[in-house]
């Protein structure tokens, strides 16, 4: 299934390059919220190819993305989603897990740098990763805070705001998250495990590992 994902994935992105630019903000916007549904990825890209193809037969047409489809593009989109099979809670604990062990590596990754350069520059001498409860508490706050941010910007692309609106909500958002995370980071710095380099170094592996086997075999 990933793999016909993939595929029909490239085929659209190479698609929807025809698409006009007084028509591409209103697809996009389709696209995004279409995103934050609970449409599989392949059904995503599925309803995506009905669009795109929609789009260009009406441009060849000398129509507009309005009069092919419609000016109600959430309600268009509520529909569809309506009408399209839903993830199973599998499937939606599976999605967890592959965002949650990314962020992981990605992090242990940034730890064992950490330690690494402390020991050849500072001249820590402790090939250690020392993982505190603020460090923890951060890993927790960056895995529940991509979710919710993802699903905020795809649930709020049909917003009316402005610009200046909308980068201030975000800039709002964004300050709440930096602040739990250097607050937990300074005030919850003492150390809850110390765990070897080596150890590190696998778990990291074993997380990115198994990351990939979600992304490219789920679904």
């Amino acid at each position: 299934m990933k793999k016909r994902c993939r595929e029909l994935m490239k085929k659209n992105n190479k698609r929807e390059e025809a698409i006009h630019e007084d028509n591409d903000e209103i697809y996009t916007n389709m696209i995004v919220y279409l995103r934050g549904s609970d449409m599989t990825e392949y059904n995503q890209e599925l309803v995506r190819e009905d669009l795109i193809e929609m789009i260009l037969d009406g441009q060849n047409r000398g129509d507009d993305i309005q009069k092919v489809i419609g000016d109600n593009y959430k309600e268009i989109c509520d529909e569809i989603i309506e009408s399209m099979p839903k993830k199973t809670k599998l499937q939606k604990i599976g999605d967890f897990i592959e965002t949650s062990l990314m962020i992981i590596w990605i992090l242990g990754i940034i730890a064992i740098a950490q330690t690494v350069i402390s020991n050849f520059i500072v001249g820590k001498g402790n090939w250690e990763v020392n993982l505190t409860l603020g460090y923890i508490i951060n890993m927790i706050i960056i895995i529940l805070s991509a979710n919710l941010i993802v699903k905020y910007i795809c649930k709020t692309a049909f917003n009316n705001d402005s610009k200046k609106v909308s980068f201030i909500k975000t800039w709002i958002i964004c300050a709440i998250v930096l602040g739990a995370f250097f607050i937990s980071s300074y005030y919850l710095d003492y150390t809850i495990v110390n765990v070897s380099l080596i150890f590190a170094i696998f778990v990291v592996i074993i997380a990115f590992i198994l990351e990939r086997a979600l992304s490219m075999y789920s679904e």
